[in-house]
């Protein structure tokens, strides 16, 4: 007789859906704000600005709203670091479970 391995409602589906999170927010952050660069998407709207102090305005809004981006896309990578260690850890116990 062999023995029958517990297996627990959902559990792969959570490490699935763990695993898949993290993929997609690591994609979203190597197409966006993440890079650390100046987000170039206000650049035409800047070149048009009508005087200097307009420019001025525009580019100092730009790079606020990177700042925030930056410091969000941050939060995200540190939200990410701890579900990757969530999902090794739930990986583990299922893992010892089906032992």
């Amino acid at each position: 007789m062999t023995a029958r391995r517990r297996i627990y409602p959902g559990a792969a589906a959570l490490a699935f859906a763990l695993s898949f999170c993290v993929c997609m927010i690591q994609l979203l952050l190597l197409q966006g704000c993440g890079s650390g660069g100046v987000s170039t998407a206000a650049d035409p709207y800047i070149s048009q600005a009508a005087d200097g102090e307009e420019r001025e305005g525009l580019t100092q809004a730009r790079d606020d709203i990177d700042a925030e981006m930056r410091e969000e896309a941050e939060e995200l990578d540190r939200e990410i670091e701890r579900l990757r260690k969530e999902n090794e850890e739930l990986k583990a116990k299922l893992a010892e479970k089906r032992k």
